[in-house]
């Protein structure tokens, strides 16, 4: 089936105002679609740039946590030494000074695990 579409040259003044008239809403409206299409690009273009921006600084504020908890660990082994030469006399106020900063170190992984996840 062969459809042929019949568009007869206007033979009127008016119906040539129309058909221009029509021709450039159509070409105001594609402009406008176009120009959207543009906008939403330029949007997510802004927004993958944020988002490389964001990822660098979390990336940042984890190493920064990380090495925090590294010290901290490192301190944590320097208590547990301190508690294997402690003699009978110090052993209780040791042992209460490292509980607490054990605790406080083992807060600080959970939170960063949780926060991490």
């Amino acid at each position: 089936m062969n459809t042929t579409i019949y568009n007869p040259m206007p033979s009127t003044t008016s119906e040539v105002d129309q058909q221009l008239a029509n021709e450039q809403l159509r070409q105001a409206i594609l402009d406008k679609k176009e120009a959207q299409i543009e906008a939403w690009s330029a949007q997510i273009a802004k927004m993958q740039q944020g988002l490389q921006t964001v990822a660098e600084g979390v990336r940042d504020e984890t190493e920064k946590r990380l090495a925090e908890l590294l010290q901290a660990r490192d301190q944590a082994r320097v208590q547990l030494e301190s508690l294997q030469k402690a003699t009978q006399d110090s052993w209780d106020s040791l042992l209460q000074q490292s509980d607490t900063f054990f605790q406080d170190l083992a807060k600080r992984f959970h939170e960063f695990v949780i926060t991490e996840s």
